[in-house]
């Protein structure tokens, strides 16, 4: 099976869907912006703040580099990774799933989270706003979209993996 990479808003549940399908697949699982975290010595927002954004996605350009190479992986993108043609460049060898959600329950999610920059006038109208900028490069990237909007982990990845049958990229005989 090719590798996995997870796009799409902070908050539709990227990372606890990669841990999830990783298990399932038994696929080794990375989360793009922890391993940011672990190399700055400091939250994401901090980050923004102290390197500024253009810095921040040096950074994380830097962990896709270190990741992309090799097998048997399933990473979890930040939200802004799709934003830079070179990152998703180096993932075009990937299935890339996309997923979605409602921006009143990605604000329930992240409504406490002050560790995401881009959301320090955290409301659904401005979740609704970075997703309408972001949304032609999500899709144009995704091979599979799937909406997490009310579904736990286990339902999200019984979807994906369908999707993932359909395309012929998961034989049934693998689980």
């Amino acid at each position: 099976m090719r590798n996995i990479a997870f796009i799409g808003m902070m908050g539709t549940g990227k990372t606890i869907t990669a841990v999830a399908l990783g298990e399932r697949l038994g696929m080794c699982v990375a989360d793009a912006d922890n391993m940011v975290v672990a190399r700055v010595g400091m939250t994401i927002s901090q980050a923004f703040i102290t390197f500024g954004e253009k810095t921040f996605r040096s950074f994380e350009h830097s962990v896709l580099c270190e990741l992309c190479w090799q097998k048997n992986l399933i990473i979890s993108c930040g939200g802004g990774a799709p934003l830079y043609e070179k990152n998703m460049e180096m993932l075009k060898d990937y299935i890339k799933i996309q997923l979605t959600c409602d921006a009143e329950e990605i604000y329930n999610r992240t409504k406490d989270d002050i560790t995401r920059p881009l959301l320090k006038d955290n409301s659904p109208e401005t979740i609704k706003a970075i997703y309408e900028q972001r949304k032609e490069i999500y899709d144009s990237y995704a091979d599979i979209t799937v909406d997490t909007t009310g579904k736990m982990p286990d339902v999200i990845v019984d979807e994906i993996v369908e999707k993932l049958k359909e395309m012929g990229e998961y034989q049934p005989n693998q689980d």
